[in-house]
């Protein structure tokens, strides 16, 4: 009946059409009536579509052919062919359709789907062509062809999206690693294409196939072998990273980012350029967008990577570019040269890296001899991006504007900052940035705690947090409240020294032997502050039997100085208010302090206690039981135990304030030490992923000064974090929490002993 109805409905109708619709008919004959009739619905009006091209001869008799094979290829080939250009594209486009079809109709229709999207993205049109026949090619090269279904659909999603990171011959290339990956697994192989091939983007290609046989040889089971080429297991990252070649970015960004501040006077955001794909004008060189600098993935040599980095600082100073009597250049050769003018005349000391990295001239102490001589460009110029600078203007301009109305308590630096970090990280388009911006902001308070809820004694700290999202610091993002913890009498020390005494007493005597004397004497010196009578003696005795008199006859005192502080944080969170056989875990971590501050007035070692607790980032609380100056008085025993159970956990905050003031101590050795119950949380935090990023960080950043945090937890799921926050050395998850007085005590004489 449809087709009848499809007959008479039009004497119009070409023959073409008629036929191309009777062969799509023929292909759902083997489906449910209500299937088919659907189906041929929508074939009729794209059949009617077709009609109105002036290729319709050519589109409809193609559809003929395609619904031969395979009914699911129509409409998608109906969908797809009206993007694809005329002449002979659409027969070739055709062609390679149905050479798909053959070995897995799934590809093809993927192929199919894709198109418009891989028109839009791809640079010429003939590189559909080139992008569906190098898929086919992986069916024909590949000696088993139905494990190559899975790979082959992946590549035509990925190397047409639009923030595809390779030109079509490296697609090629992993193709090729591809068949013989899907030769022990086909998961593995699709993985491989998905994602795993990022792990090789600062590889070559000898190093791929290295990375390959690897992954191939030392995988043992299916999961393992599809953990290493999705480019998630450890063995896959260390494989990578130990065959890469020259220097990575991420092992140097934070470097390049102080030296680039250092020059500037302001903080510089770093990232890299691959982010910049498909941007007009941009090569793969180092740029900026005026707001940003981004840097290739890998460099020859750390040299090359600080001139590119400087060299863009120069035009990120001079955006919009003008000289030094302030004319606007648009020359991008006279661009560059003048941002290295203005280098070597800051940092004169960079001639001899110029002059390295430049075969074509070279230079001495006076920059204006620097012209057009040679080829250009230079290695570290990198490429000159006014669209995107422009777009990126418009674009932070554009929503700040959207912002004040809607976040009118937000600072506008603030706000620039954050927008400035999303788009170092890729995402460029306004809307998408808008609604980035509002999950970010919606559900945070920026109300700062009222005047009245603040002591006189409370000192206020900001601390910056890391977003793990934006790759990047929020600055002055969190308010720390140091205040004196309550000082009203109570006897819990008092019932603890009474309770624990032979305790108490034994670990005073055990950490006794830790202090060293203030001289340690070394007799029978050649030189010293006095004679040494025995030595001496010894030695006239020598000298009457005739040997030769010896020159050992000295004391030599060496003083001997433990040179040791200690940051003690306990975890107040409401959680700690909960009771494990009989007894509070506060109550646990108190009595534990309580022995370590007896144990360390006996050795000597300064230490400070700090309770700590937050409730959202603008009350992270700090209570003050005893400072480094301070000595473990009444009073600070008071403080101690009056600490109790009150708020959340923003870990981060609380490191970084502690990493603060042990910075205050001049100690060699600086051990910071936190007691918790659970992982980090606090309101507006983020996630788990977020808060402990920050954590991780945060701890980076006081081992980067010489500081060691430790750890210990009563979280039974604690090692599920501790191991992303930090190293199992640095960490101890207690299986009672009732084991902390005894073995504090000890875990600290083995940290310092």
């Amino acid at each position: 009946m449809i087709l009848q109805d499809f007959h008479q409905s039009s004497n119009k109708i070409s023959a073409a059409a008629k036929k191309a619709y009777e062969a799509a008919r023929a292909s759902v004959a083997h489906l449910r009536p209500r299937t088919s009739k659907g189906f041929l619905l929508e074939v009729e009006r794209e059949i009617r579509e077709a009609e109105k091209s002036p290729d319709k001869h050519i589109i409809l008799a193609e559809a003929k052919q395609i619904s031969l094979l395979n009914w699911a290829l129509v409409l998608p080939f109906f969908n797809a062919v009206k993007k694809v250009p005329a002449d002979n594209l659409i027969l070739q486009f055709s062609n390679l359709v149905q050479q798909l079809a053959v070995h897995d109709i799934d590809a093809a229709v993927t192929f199919l789907k894709r198109t418009p999207v891989a028109l839009e993205n791809l640079e010429d049109q003939q590189d559909l062509i080139t992008w569906g026949k190098q898929g086919l090619r992986a069916f024909e090269t590949a000696k088993d062809k139905k494990k190559m279904w899975k790979a082959v659909k992946a590549y035509f999603i990925e190397a047409s999206d639009a923030n595809c990171r390779y030109p079509l011959d490296r697609w090629s290339f992993f193709l090729e690693q591809a068949i013989r990956i899907a030769a022990v697994s086909v998961d593995a192989t699709e993985g491989f294409i998905q994602h795993g091939n990022r792990v090789c983007l600062l590889l070559n290609e000898d190093e791929t196939i290295r990375w390959i046989d690897k992954g191939l040889e030392g995988c043992g089971s299916e999961q393992e072998l599809i953990n290493y080429f999705n480019g998630t297991s450890l063995k896959s990252v260390e494989a990578s990273d130990c065959l890469v070649s020259g220097v990575p970015l991420k092992n140097k960004r934070n470097t390049l980012s102080m030296i680039c501040e250092a020059l500037l006077g302001q903080p510089v955001k770093l990232r890299s350029n691959s982010v910049l794909l498909g941007c007009k004008g941009f090569n793969g060189g180092a740029a900026t967008d005026g707001h940003n600098i981004f840097l290739p993935d890998m460099a020859p040599s750390f040299g090359l990577f600080k001139l590119m980095a400087l060299h863009q600082t120069m035009l990120l100073q001079r955006h919009p570019y003008t000289d030094l009597n302030g004319k606007i250049l648009t020359d991008p050769t006279q661009i560059h040269l003048d941002a290295d003018k203005r280098l070597i005349r800051q940092l004169p000391g960079l001639l001899h890296e110029i002059n390295k990295y430049s075969a074509d001239h070279h230079i001495d102490q006076h920059p204006e001899k620097l012209g057009r001589t040679g080829p250009v460009p230079k290695p570290w110029w990198g490429d000159i991006l006014p669209d995107l600078m422009k777009e990126t203007d418009e674009t932070i301009t554009a929503i700040k504007e959207k912002a004040a109305e809607k976040y009118e308590n937000i600072p506008p630096e603030l706000l620039e900052s954050l927008l400035t970090s999303m788009l170092a990280g890729g995402e460029r388009e306004q809307n998408a940035l808008w609604k980035l911006l509002g999950e970010m902001l919606d559900d945070i308070d920026f109300d700062s705690p009222d005047p009245e809820e603040l002591q006189e004694s409370v000192k206020t700290f900001f601390y910056k947090e890391w977003d793990r999202k934006l790759c990047d610091y929020k600055l002055e993002w969190c308010q720390v409240r140091q205040r004196i913890a309550r000082e009203d009498p109570n006897d819990f020390i008092t019932r603890i020294n009474d309770r624990l005494r032979g305790i108490i007493l034994l670990i005073r005597k055990q950490f006794m032997k830790l202090k060293p004397e203030m001289f340690r004497k070394y007799r029978a010196q050649p030189t010293g502050d006095a004679l040494d009578i025995d030595a001496l003696v010894e030695a006239l005795v020598d000298m009457r039997s005739g040997a030769p008199m010896s020159e050992n006859v000295y004391i030599r005192r060496d003083k001997r100085i433990r040179d040791v502080s200690v940051f003690f944080l306990v975890d107040l969170s409401g959680s700690t208010d909960e009771v494990f056989n009989g007894r509070r875990v506060i109550d646990v971590q108190k009595e534990a302090m309580a022995i370590m501050a007896e144990a360390l007035e006996a050795l000597g070692d300064p230490y400070a206690i700090y309770g700590f607790s937050s409730e959202g980032r603008f009350r992270v609380d700090m209570f003050n039981v005893k400072d480094f100056n301070e000595p473990y008085d009444e009073k600070a025993q008071y403080r101690l135990g009056n600490l109790q159970p009150l708020g959340l956990t923003r870990m981060g905050t609380v490191v970084r304030h502690a990493t603060y003031k042990l910075e205050e101590v001049s100690s060699t050795i600086k051990i910071l030490i936190i007691l918790t119950d659970g992982r980090p949380y606090d309101m507006e935090y983020g996630n788990l992923e977020y808060a402990i990023s920050d954590t991780k960080k945060a701890i980076q950043e006081a081992r980067s000064k010489n500081i060691h945090p430790f750890i210990i937890t009563s979280d039974k799921k604690g090692s599920d974090y501790l191991q992303m926050i930090s190293p199992q050395t640095e960490c101890v998850i207690l299986p009672k929490v009732e084991l902390l007085p005894t073995l504090l005590p000890a875990l600290y004489r083995r940290l310092t002993g």
